[in-house]
């Protein structure tokens, strides 16, 4: 009676270690994620809304750009880097398991929940992913958006 009950006991701690090592190992991949995610947005910062140049004035990458050229915001439209940079556009290579897509969107001013003409505002997004091998699913980890406003 007793090995049975000390046996239920152990079973019980095996299954509660297991659950607590898989919260542990997901609170640290969200805080990762969130980390990425804040360097995406420190990345925009500085850069204007619109092209410097008006005569290569394109939505998103212009033909020879790389995420270290990138002189405006939508640039980054539809970009995806893997391993993610930094603030700085640098590469992360220890975090090579993560990829950061960022997305930019034109929304209306008066209803940011609608699209809008280019040049007034965009939403800007990123989307966090992990993959732990190249044989493991894609798992999304974290999403963010906000908004920016042309000044």
């Amino acid at each position: 009676m007793t090995t049975a009950i000390v046996g239920i006991a152990f079973v019980a701690a095996l299954e509660l270690f297991a659950a607590c090592t898989k919260q542990n190992r997901a609170g640290g991949q969200m805080t990762v994620a969130m980390m990425l995610a804040q360097h995406a947005q420190e990345m925009t910062i500085g850069l204007p809304f619109t092209d410097p140049n008006p005569l290569t004035a394109t939505f998103g990458a212009e033909t020879g750009e790389t995420p270290a050229t990138y002189d405006d915001i939508d640039d980054f439209n539809g970009r995806s880097f893997s391993p993610p940079i930094d603030a700085l556009r640098q590469p992360i290579n220890e975090l090579s398991q993560y990829t950061q897509t960022v997305t930019v969107a034109p929304v209306s001013v008066n209803q940011p929940g609608s699209a809008g003409t280019a040049g007034a505002a965009v939403r800007m997004s990123v989307t966090i992913s992990y993959q732990p091998t190249g044989a493991s699913p894609v798992e999304t980890v974290y999403r963010y958006s906000w908004l920016r406003m042309n000044q």
